[in-house]
């Protein structure tokens, strides 16, 4: 009973989200993609449809400012879910669109989402070229909160390259402007956006203010604070050495996520509360804790997993169809052409009739006539085939795009490992014997998780989409392949680093290098032939 309740409250949600699509109050631009924003981890496949229908009849009416606005949603959905190359698709469709339309206030905000997807990819360069472009176009419209925006993540881009004095320029002027808006009226999310500010700035004592002023305004509404804001609260009470409220305000983070079924906040409250306890000295609960974060981390790259296969899914599914209705037009206007050359046929033989006299110059006109409409029968013939060659070419690129973002979201994963096992082991150096036996422990389950975390199989599946019978033809030249050697082929054919092919099969450097010497006696290659063009070429 209980767990049916709980499943009936979950998705809840996504039938409010589905109905405001369905019978919007009003054409606000903002207001939707904020609300599609929010909504795009609870069912995203089945909001991307929605959306779909609503861009189709959008574009069936040329209503392109809308229509724009529904790119927007359906990018913003895959780049929550981490398809980042297809959300940047997207996003360009519809800055193309807000472009063409002069929508000034969607333009800005697609630019800077283009420029989260470089920061996302560590294109620090790009992300702040299109930054800057987006607070041009805020500063044009004279929208403070969007100036304040875009000089806070432009200072984000300076710190995360390494430029302390124009990061903290721009956290400033950010400041300055979130200041400007609406003076006097008291905002959560001000005071929170001043706090991430401020915070950034390592000004830990004016970030806690501004995040404790926020947690006020949640108390005047007779409301529990987010577990996002009091995880912050409780990591600038770590940070500044006051380790008893951090422990408070991160197991109030805690109770709350655990609420709301946030796992993602849980298991940040469960890795703020481990690195508490270890400042303490208290490495038993640290253990609990880390291993609490692990496990809840572990289910948070599961379900996204998950999410992103299914929408990847219903993203091919959807191009396909687009495919299908294309090819269908073409030949709707070839049977056009042919009925009009039919037509015009009827028309000369009747001409004829009348025209005793100049019968045989008519029937000579007659046949030029038909051999030029078989001509371009012949020409409709070879572009409609060009156009399916192009499909095929725009399906391999689509899967090749999904096998290095999967391969990608896997190596980010595995290096998340690996960051965590190299914490653990600086704990092992402690000299208590019996708690570095149980640190070892978790470090081997750390490795026992990188490598079941690579999901070779829905890997595989993608692989062979994009590489056909590559696996067979390896096995043509060498049956006693083992399945570590064929993962480390099919890396390899990717042309990724040996780091980053080490990451993926969860092993070290020198490991690697055995790997390959062994598959080069497998497959018998001379000393002077090199295994890396060998294997492209197969």
């Amino acid at each position: 009973m209980y767990t049916g309740l709980t499943d009936l409250f979950q998705s809840i949600p996504r039938l409010l989200f589905i109905i405001f699509l369905l019978f919007p109050k009003d054409g606000s631009a903002g207001q939707l993609n904020d609300l599609a924003g929010h909504q795009a981890k609870s069912g995203a496949d089945s909001i991307f449809v929605v959306i779909k229908a609503k861009l189709d009849s959008s574009l069936a009416v040329k209503d392109l400012k809308h229509a724009g606005v529904f790119y927007m949603q359906m990018a913003e959905i895959l780049f929550n879910e981490g398809a980042i190359v297809q959300a940047l698709e997207y996003y360009l469709k519809a800055y193309k669109l807000f472009g063409q339309e002069r929508d000034l206030s969607n333009l800005a905000k697609t630019q800077n989402r283009i420029g989260n997807i470089h920061f996302k990819s560590q294109r620090y360069t790009l992300a702040l070229k299109n930054f800057k472009q987006s607070l041009n176009i805020f500063k044009q419209l004279e929208d403070k909160n969007g100036i304040a925006d875009s000089y806070s993540s432009i200072g984000t881009a300076y710190l995360r390259q390494g430029i302390p004095d124009s990061s903290s320029h721009f956290f400033k002027k950010a400041l300055d402007e979130f200041k400007k808006v609406q003076p006097g009226k008291e905002t959560i999310d001000g005071y929170e956006k001043m706090g991430k500010i401020y915070e950034d700035l390592g000004d830990f004592n004016q970030a806690l203010e501004n995040y404790l002023s926020a947690q006020k305004l949640y108390a005047k509404k007779g409301v529990a604070a987010d577990a996002g804001l009091l995880n912050n609260i409780g990591d600038i009470h770590r940070k500044t050495g006051n380790f008893r409220s951090a422990l408070t305000y991160s197991k109030s983070a805690e109770q709350q996520a655990f609420k709301i079924h946030d796992v993602r906040e849980l298991s940040s409250a469960h890795r703020d509360l481990a690195k508490t306890y270890s400042s303490l000295g208290k490495y038993d609960s640290a253990y609990h804790y880390s291993e609490k974060a692990r496990s809840s981390y572990a289910k948070i790259f599961n379900q996204e997993n998950n999410e992103q296969l299914y929408l990847l899914q219903t993203l091919f599914e959807f191009q396909q169809k687009d495919n299908e209705i294309s090819i269908l037009e073409n030949e709707r206007d070839r049977d056009r052409i042919l009925s009009m050359s039919m037509t015009a046929i009827s028309i000369l033989g009747g001409f004829l009739g009348f025209s005793v006299i100049s019968r045989q110059r008519l029937k000579m006109d007659n046949e030029r006539r038909i051999h030029q409409s078989e001509q371009k029968s012949m020409q409709l013939e070879l572009h409609n085939k060009h156009l399916l060659q192009e499909s095929l070419k725009d399906e391999l690129e689509l899967k090749s795009r999904e096998l290095t973002s999967h391969t990608l979201h896997i190596i980010q994963k595995n290096q998340f490992l690996e960051d965590l096992k190299n914490e653990i082991a600086k704990l092992v150096k402690d000299d208590k014997r019996d708690q570095r036996k149980e640190l070892k422990q978790v470090i081997g389950l750390i490795n026992s998780s990188s490598n079941l975390d690579t999901k070779w199989e829905d890997f595989r599946v993608v692989f062979e989409n994009v590489h056909r019978d590559f696996f067979e033809k390896l096995n043509k030249h060498s049956s006693s392949l083992t399945a570590t050697d064929l993962r480390f082929l099919a890396l390899l054919k990717m042309n990724l680093s040996s780091p980053d092919i080490a990451t993926m099969l969860g092993v070290s450097p020198d490991s690697l290098r055995t790997t390959r010497y062994r598959i080069r006696k497998k497959l018998q290659l001379h000393e002077e032939a090199s295994l890396h063009s060998f294997i492209q070429g197969i």
